[in-house]
């Protein structure tokens, strides 16, 4: 599948209830797992915007879910951010972890296409076509050092207000 392929509907979508259900399950998940989420969405993004609400929905999840299958116990925090970028009418997810990241060889390498294998990020290659789908992008930046580490994946989707 590429960004070429996926059919969007796009609908208007009250943004505070997207994150809010979406979240839902990933915050008992992180609470019963002793993480930290935190979600804060910026009080300048719209009410209501146009996206994909079901895909844009599943990318949010699939960011939380990877976060939290590499944030380890009670010292694990994961931040979601929202926020809205007015000039280009976008709207940024940005999922902050401080997982033990991912070495700079193979962040290189995880969204390059080829064949699949375990380990490899078959999600992020979908919530970047999701994004790309809508004319958007992913970026991701990370650390893996002993003392300082951390993943944090950006998801820009261009989304008009109202």
């Amino acid at each position: 599948m590429t960004a070429e392929s996926i059919p969007l509907h796009r609908q208007p979508v009250d943004v505070g209830v997207l994150v809010e259900l979406t979240t839902e399950v990933m915050q008992i998940q992180a609470k019963a797992l002793g993480i930290s989420l935190t979600i804060c969405i910026d009080d300048d993004v719209p009410d209501i915007v146009t996206v994909d609400r079901d895909k844009v929905a599943w990318a949010i999840t699939s960011l939380l879910g990877s976060a939290l299958r590499h944030v380890r116990g009670p010292a694990g925090v994961i931040a979601l951010h929202v926020s809205y970028d007015t000039p280009t009418a976008a709207l940024r997810f940005s999922v902050r972890d401080n997982g033990p990241g991912i070495s700079s060889d193979r962040l290189k390498r995880l969204l390059q296409r080829g064949s699949w294998h375990p380990g490899g990020a078959l999600a992020l290659l979908l919530v970047q076509d999701i994004a790309a789908a809508h004319g958007g992008s992913l970026e991701i930046e990370s650390a893996a050092g002993r003392d300082h580490h951390f993943t944090d994946v950006v998801c820009t989707i261009p989304a008009h207000a109202g």
